[in-house]
């Protein structure tokens, strides 16, 4: 699987986890998604399980901690990075995905409200939400 397919195939799979989130509890928290090089074994991770009195800051940060270890252990081929982000009155969900070459972050703003909201066409946001974590990342092979 090429980057450019991994990378279109974690942000569907990131989109549609937010977007589960978003249903049930009508927000999303901040969580983690990984696969591998070949697009396979999507692994999540919801801090908010370990730590249910944590505010939105303390779960970007078990997140990100979460991620950068999961990068060291290798056999990583694309993370990506998943919230709520609000502006003023605006409200959206934020999905930064990356894979070794390239990185992306979009922001899907919220249609409705509660249980029945939905998920409008993304704007691509200027630079990431944090990082990069693993676009970029050079290994060294010598």
């Amino acid at each position: 699987m090429n980057d450019q397919e991994l990378l279109e195939k974690t942000l569907y799979v990131a989109r549609e986890a937010g977007m589960l989130l978003l249903r049930k509890q009508g927000t999303v928290l901040p969580f983690g998604l990984t696969l591998d090089p070949a697009g396979d074994n999507p692994r999540t991770y919801f801090p908010r399980d370990q730590l249910p009195r944590a505010s939105w800051d303390e779960l970007l940060d078990a997140t990100l901690a979460h991620l950068e270890r999961r990068i060291g252990s290798g056999d990583i081929g694309a993370i990506a990075l998943v919230t709520t982000l609000e502006s003023g009155s605006q409200s959206g969900m934020g999905v930064q995905v990356e894979t070794h070459s390239a990185s992306l972050f979009l922001v899907y703003p919220y249609k409705g409200t509660g249980q029945s909201r939905s998920l409008g066409e993304p704007q691509t946001a200027e630079g990431l939400l944090v990082g990069p974590l693993l676009a970029g990342e050079v290994s060294d092979n010598s």
